[in-house]
């Protein structure tokens, strides 16, 4: 999302639009509704590591991984 000025700009504009539009239509359909938005923070925590980018190792019972980090879902 952050490869470029071009890349950054499109994921703003998303994600703000995006935003609005769901909280208009809320606001619309559905009045008494509350939305809940989970940034950064609300994924991840406070952990006492660097929120990396990329690939971080993970060991854990016995075993051992190499994962994209933060999550990149499909």
């Amino acid at each position: 999302s952050m490869i470029d000025r071009e890349h950054a700009v499109l994921t703003q504009v998303n994600n703000v639009v995006g935003t609005l539009n769901i909280l208009y239509a809320m606001r619309q359909d559905f009045p008494d509704c509350h939305l809940v938005k989970l940034g950064t923070m609300g994924e991840y925590g406070t952990p006492n590591i660097d929120i990396e980018e990329g690939c971080i190792t993970i060991e854990h019972n016995g075993r051992k991984d190499t994962l994209p980090y933060p999550k990149q879902p499909g």
